[in-house]
């Protein structure tokens, strides 16, 4: 059950593609963190990187703030602030994962909400001090009930927290 977001290449993209093409009737995922866009398989996980988990991006984070990424609920945070499952007001199970070279993320982690939680996109739900990292890390953003069959996508390399970041077609 191997399936990946696929890069729309910058030369492709124009607002026919948003407005009357194939991603006008997308659901749209916002980037939670700011940061450089990377594809799934650059994950040191195997399990995230090969798709397994279902489809999505890594963002090597550059920014302090971890934002919601929809609408929703925040579900759960566990293993020490390091995952972080939303449910979307649309039914998307999407799984933020934190990979991190060190141990303690919680110690530097400011956590606004925890699980249970209603957000909305956008909404500020945690601060990391990127100072306290020896590395930036990297955060595998997936959705994880997804058919295999529904085609995902993705257009920037460079992304800014709340701006779209994935598109899920129908």
């Amino acid at each position: 059950m191997n399936h990946t977001a696929q890069l729309i290449p910058e030369r492709n993209l124009s607002q026919d593609l948003f407005s009357a093409g194939p991603l006008s009737k997308s659901l749209i995922l916002y980037a939670p963190l700011s940061g450089a866009v990377l594809p799934l398989s650059e994950a040191p996980d195997a399990l995230i990187a090969m798709g397994l988990l279902g489809p999505g991006v890594c963002i090597q984070m550059r920014g302090h703030k971890l934002l919601a990424p929809c609408d929703g609920t925040l579900v759960k945070v566990s293993e020490g602030a390091k995952q972080w499952h939303f449910r979307s007001k649309h039914g998307l199970n999407i799984l933020l994962y934190l990979h991190l070279d060190e141990p303690g993320i919680c110690n530097k982690a400011k956590l606004k909400y925890l699980d249970g939680a209603t957000l909305t996109r956008g909404e500020e739900i945690a601060y990391f001090d990127l100072r306290q990292f020896k590395s930036a890390p990297l955060a595998a953003i997936m959705i994880t009930n997804l058919a295999p069959s529904t085609l995902t996508y993705y257009c920037q390399h460079q992304v800014a927290a709340n701006e779209p970041l994935l598109f899920i077609g129908n």
